[in-house]
């Protein structure tokens, strides 16, 4: 059995020290790992790993550090930010496991994951991923995007002009659905049961092209996974903030 933190004070300080020196092994099963394939001059992620393992319940929790960016005090909020969402998962792990325990339920685990999902033109885009495994899986995807040069942070809303824009882009969605299972007969989505965008809908900018992630079994099979739809800038351009030069 692996070792198994259950003062978080500790487990924060901890962590803390692993996230912002890189040492590696800086206990409770933490390693720093930097993200394949990622050039020094360039933003990069690192990882802490926090991980819990005995019978019937398991947890491996990414602690991503981002670096690479050339905007320290940026880096800074977002790796106390990224500490703080992983010691908040292991909370909630430990506490859900102490409760099926008690009840005698079976088998919990829980894993988190990040990575660049997209860089460029002064942007970047973060993808984390929540999988919770019980009798079956499930998926939560959410992003994190982010102006190199302002180091702000951008939301959906902060494109379009006004709040209009959660008809037109489901339209447009449920259009590149068909279009898709068109080409491919093994595709299936909800078509009479796709919801419509959110407000706070998961996206990233990639190329100046917007992305709209919908989770796991929210438009299509759980077997399909999370699902990714590039939205084309031209039938969107009329509601687009005037102030936005992400989109092209």
């Amino acid at each position: 059995m692996k070792k198994v933190v259950r003062n978080f004070k500790v487990m924060a300080v901890l962590l803390a020290a692993a996230a912002f020196s890189f040492s590696a092994g800086a206990g409770y099963a933490a390693q720093v790992t930097p993200e394949a394939g990622k050039a020094k001059a360039e933003p990069q992620l690192a990882f802490s790993t926090i991980t819990h393992q005995e019978e019937a319940f398991e947890a491996s929790i990414q602690v991503p550090i981002l670096r690479g960016t050339g905007n320290a005090e940026l880096e800074k909020r977002l790796n106390e930010r990224f500490l703080e969402d992983a010691v908040a998962v292991y909370r909630s792990f430990v506490l859900r496991m102490g409760e099926m325990k008690n009840m005698g339920a079976g088998y919990f685990s829980i894993a988190t994951a990040s990575r660049i999902a997209a860089h460029g033109n002064g942007l970047l885009s973060l993808e984390h991923r929540v999988t919770e495994t019980m009798a079956s899986s499930g998926t939560l995807v959410r992003f994190d995007n982010i102006d190199l040069g302002t180091g702000r942070e951008i939301a959906l809303s902060d494109l379009f002009k006004d709040d209009r824009y959660t008809k037109p882009l489901t339209k447009i969605v449920k259009s590149l659905m068909k279009e898709e299972m068109k080409k491919d007969k093994a595709t299936a989505y909800f078509l009479e049961e796709v919801p419509e965008v959110r407000k706070d809908q998961p996206f990233y900018i990639e190329d100046g092209k917007l992305v709209l992630v919908f989770d796991q079994g929210t438009v299509a099979p759980y077997s399909m996974g999370a699902r990714s739809f590039v939205i084309p800038t031209k039938p969107i351009k009329g509601l687009l903030a005037p102030s936005q030069s992400y989109l092209k």
